[in-house]
């Protein structure tokens, strides 16, 4: 009987087991799911650079950026912002690495 119970008891552990390697191999390529072979390029309809002169003092162009949505990269589109105390913003750029492009985002400096 001994040997028998133990058998028992091993099989919820199994399935618990592989419950926690799937999972881990799902946030494993999610984790990868933001690198993408080639970089893509903002619609014409973007403006990359400052539309104008600014609309208002410490008003600073922000963008725009790419945002990672449902399994793809998105535009968003750039926009004034008020500098307030930060010196400037870093504009958001693509990395490569071996797994491909990745975004990232721009920053407050």
């Amino acid at each position: 009987m001994g040997k028998y119970s133990f058998q028992i008891k091993l099989e919820p552990m199994k399935k618990i087991l592989i419950i926690v390697i799937t999972l881990l191999g799902f946030a494993i390529m999610k984790a990868d799911a933001q690198y993408v072979r080639t970089r893509p390029g903002f619609s014409v309809n973007v403006s990359i650079g400052a539309p104008g002169p600014a609309p208002y003092r410490d008003a600073v162009w922000v963008g725009p950026e790419w945002q990672y949505s449902r399994g793809r990269y998105v535009e968003v589109p750039g926009y004034w912002a008020n500098r307030g105390r930060h010196r400037g913003w870093a504009y958001g750029h693509w990395k490569h690495s071996r797994r491909g492009y990745k975004w990232v985002p721009g920053y407050w400096k």
